[in-house]
């Protein structure tokens, strides 16, 4: 890019959808001591550049379009068309929001019926480092109408949280998909951050341990290597899903083997501290958007018990980064997983519990924030199940309810307490619907334990609202849990047919 160029942000394009209701920032790199005019739909906005940088603030605008917006300098004018106003959200994290749409349950069906002209995405293009191949993705990159052909890579978990949004709230809704699956939540905030605690500065030493004396040549070399492994296998992947949508993944595992991961370690890597947050996240900050939609924490199995503080952390950050303290945090807690040969040897080490623990603690405790329950939708040996649209209608209907106002059940069963009955255990729950059901094997789903701490599977018995709990093995029960594996049975629904969070009382 040439020095002092006049230019919008990429993320600025035609068919682009700019947040209805609020003050927009429509923002990009100019020439000094020029001025920066916006027009649109007969609003006119201006902002001086300073220090090469400009950011023009329209003023709320109500939901509507198509309409032509104008950015010009006095000398360069870049005209963008087909623009509407709507609600906006950026969706971030790992994998299981960067799973496409096309590979999951449903979603070559789905993709046949995407046609909408009110539903529109913006992929951030992946690139681990500042370099030319971030501005030639850049300068390729634009907003898209959901379409068959346009909707095939976008994240399937946002695409069905957006496409319930839209049908619900009747205006157009766009999607910022910002993530890169096998990151740690360390990727998404800047060194200045981890640096300030503990638990972040961990995440860099070890890092640092794993990159060892490896350079980045080094790294490259490997790093092709793996590409060209990883590549081949992704390709078998993709003609057995060709085959048959639905495969299982242990019948993906039996005929393209085993996934080659991990990828090398450099310093290079997107998988670095800090190094997506500047590659990819900067890339779209402050783009005024209602709020964000994340989905994150497989990868951060080893460091689970500063999990909800780096939540915290990641939280602060983001909202501060688009200068709104308030801004809505929508996120997915963790479904069941667990590798099949742990699980046929009763192995459990319990991380993935108490990474959903301080998902749950987040939740309670931060402003603005809320978690969709997705426990149900895990599978033995996968950790990246197909089946996504419940759970982007579950993120839905928490942004329906909590952002929104909309009347709807957006919880499943929350264990408020318990009391001991005789040789027995009544647990109590709010946000039932006004019942509860179970549905399908309990296994060792419910747990009773006695003063001594020892847990034993316990029978679980539907009363109104209540369960009564029995465990042979616990003639005086005084705790219980559910759900609390890495993977289990999750039987216990409300009336919505929303699943129970998992609990430990």
């Amino acid at each position: 890019m040439k020095k002092e160029a006049f230019f919008c942000a990429a993320v600025f394009s035609s068919h682009m959808v700019l947040q209805r209701e609020k003050a927009v920032e429509i923002f990009g790199a100019g020439r000094a001591g020029s001025r920066v005019t916006v027009t649109i739909d007969g609003c006119h906005a201006q902002s001086a550049v300073k220090e090469s940088r400009w950011c023009v603030k329209l003023p709320p605008h109500s939901a509507g379009g198509p309409y032509t917006m104008a950015v010009t300098d006095g000398t360069d004018t870049f005209t963008f068309t087909d623009v509407l106003f709507g609600e906006v959200w950026l969706a971030g994290g790992q994998s299981n929001m960067e799973f496409e749409l096309q590979n999951c349950k449903g979603g070559r069906a789905e993709l046949t019926a995407c046609q909408n002209d009110q539903l529109r995405f913006y992929n951030v293009g992946k690139c681990a480092n500042q370099n030319e191949e971030l501005l030639e993705s850049e300068r390729k990159n634009c907003w898209r109408v959901s379409s068959e052909k346009a909707c095939a890579d976008v994240s399937a978990v946002a695409y069905f949280c957006a496409k319930k949004l839209q049908k619900e709230l009747q205006v157009p809704v766009g999607i910022i998909d910002c993530y890169w699956g096998g990151t740690s939540i360390s990727c998404w905030m800047p060194k200045e951050q981890l640096m300030r605690s503990l638990a972040g500065r961990r995440y860099i030493d070890v890092f640092q341990e794993q990159v060892g004396s490896t350079t980045d040549e080094e790294f490259e070399r490997d790093m092709q290597a793996f590409q060209i492994k990883i590549d081949a296998w992704n390709d078998r992947v993709k003609q057995c899903r060709a085959v048959d949508p639905d495969i299982s993944w242990a019948a993906l595992s039996e005929r393209c083997g085993a996934c080659p991961w991990p990828p090398p370690i450099g310093w290079p890597s997107p998988y670095r501290p800090a190094g997506l947050y500047e590659t990819m996240l900067q890339r779209v900050m402050p783009y005024t958007i209602r709020g964000f939609l994340y989905y994150q924490g497989e990868q951060d199995e080893d460091y689970c018990k500063d999990y909800g503080e780096m939540m915290l952390y990641l939280i602060a950050q983001w909202r501060a980064d688009w200068h709104d303290e308030a801004l809505p945090f929508l996120f997915v807690q963790l479904p069941m997983y667990a590798a099949k040969e742990e699980y046929d040897k009763g192995l459990d080490n319990g991380r993935w519990c108490i990474l959903r623990q301080k998902q749950q603690w987040v939740c309670r405790f931060v402003c603005g924030t809320a978690m969709a329950v997705a426990l149900d939708c895990g599978e033995l040996d996968n950790m990246h199940p197909t089946n996504k649209e419940p759970v982007g209608c579950r993120l839905a209907l928490q942004a329906l309810q909590k952002v929104y106002g909309f009347p709807v059940k957006a919880d499943g069963p929350v264990c408020t307490g318990c009391r001991p009955e005789g040789h027995s255990l009544r647990a109590f729950f709010a946000h039932t619907g006004g019942f509860l059901q179970l549905k399908g094997p309990c296994g060792s789903a419910f747990e009773t334990a006695g003063e001594d701490g020892r847990f034993f599977a316990a029978q679980a018995q539907v009363q109104g609202q209540t369960l009564l709990l029995t465990a042979a093995k616990v003639p005086m029960p005084c705790q219980v849990r559910y759900a609390w594996k890495n993977f289990a049975q999750t039987p216990l629904y409300g009336a919505e047919n929303l699943p129970a969070a998992p609990f430990c009382r």
